[in-house]
């Protein structure tokens, strides 16, 4: 039997990424779904540790996607380096986006797989300006 309790995060305390990491972001090549399974996962992140608690099943629910899609979501990260499973329902974010903090200090952390924007379909070069010129209105 499956709980529908979705934890909450473990501070109130703002998730803060830096403009050279969000760009880095930008240049993964992750879809919809891979970042909103993301954006969750930095939303319930352990600030001490860089690790997020939920099953697929709790963000299935808690996203209102399928599990297939959230499956393929995790997949994502995990193939880019941006997060990978610890144990069940027990995830490590990147260091990069978690200030640097990890569950164990000898773990090892893969390297993020960015795409050059130079290989982007139009459509993906256009997502891409719209990104970075995100960032640059905000600063």
């Amino acid at each position: 039997m499956s709980s529908s309790y979705v934890p909450g995060p473990p501070t109130e305390a703002p998730v803060a990424i830096s403009r050279d990491v969000l760009r880095l972001l930008a240049l993964v090549d992750v879809s919809t779904a891979g970042r909103r399974v993301l954006d969750q996962l930095l939303y319930l992140s352990d600030p001490e540790t860089g690790t997020a608690e939920i099953s697929q099943n709790e963000m299935a629910r808690e996203l209102g996607a399928s599990k297939p899609t959230v499956n393929r979501g995790f997949k994502e990260l995990r193939e880019c380096g941006l997060a990978w499973g610890l144990e069940d329902g027990r995830y490590q974010l990147h260091p990069l986006l978690t200030g640097g903090a990890v569950s164990s200090p000898v773990m090892a952390v893969p390297e993020i797989k960015a795409a050059d924007p130079e290989s982007f379909t139009e459509q993906r070069r256009a997502r891409f300006a719209a990104q970075v010129a995100n960032l640059a209105a905000t600063g």
